[in-house]
């Protein structure tokens, strides 16, 4: 008789156990699912190493592509040109869109304006592939969400 007397004890502890389960795995299923969407912004940021092979217009220079729908800030490009490191592009903010930034170590700002790089001066923009002369080495930069991330010279994302 004192067993099934606890009967009701039992079925509620193991109904308060079940219900704590299900709601720490929820709790780390949502957590997952909103590291997955911010990871997803930051994915959509990529850099890349390109020339315009043309001897009477040679130039060097990275391409920006912010595939997001949303604005990055603070951005900080580390890139390697002529097996040399260059000093870091530096951006407050990017829009969305591809952009084409010229190498112009001769000048004050050893960087030029971003461009489209469609409406640029160089009509053919190659991207460097088979070199690690000619590389990303470092981007560095904060999402909308305040996060702030970082990619090495593989394109291993990982916060900052």
């Amino acid at each position: 008789m004192g067993f099934w007397g606890d009967l009701p004890t039992w079925l509620t502890t193991l109904a308060i156990v079940v219900a704590a389960s299900q709601f720490l795995l929820e709790r780390d299923r949502r957590k997952e699912e909103q590291e997955r969407e911010t990871r997803e912004q930051a994915r959509q940021l990529t850099v890349w190493t390109v020339t315009d092979p043309d001897p009477r217009s040679r130039s060097y220079g990275v391409i920006l592509s912010n595939t997001s729908g949303s604005t990055f800030h603070d951005i900080e490009i580390q890139v390697r040109l002529h097996a040399q490191d260059v000093s870091p592009l530096a951006l407050k903010i990017l829009p969305p869109g591809t952009f084409y930034v010229e190498h112009a170590p001769q000048e004050s700002y050893t960087w030029r304006f971003p461009v489209d790089p469609l409406h640029c001066d160089h009509r053919e923009l190659r991207p460097y592939m088979k070199s690690d002369k000619y590389q990303v080495t470092s981007l560095s930069f904060t999402d909308n969400a305040d996060v702030r991330w970082h990619s090495d010279d593989r394109a291993r994302l990982e916060r900052a």
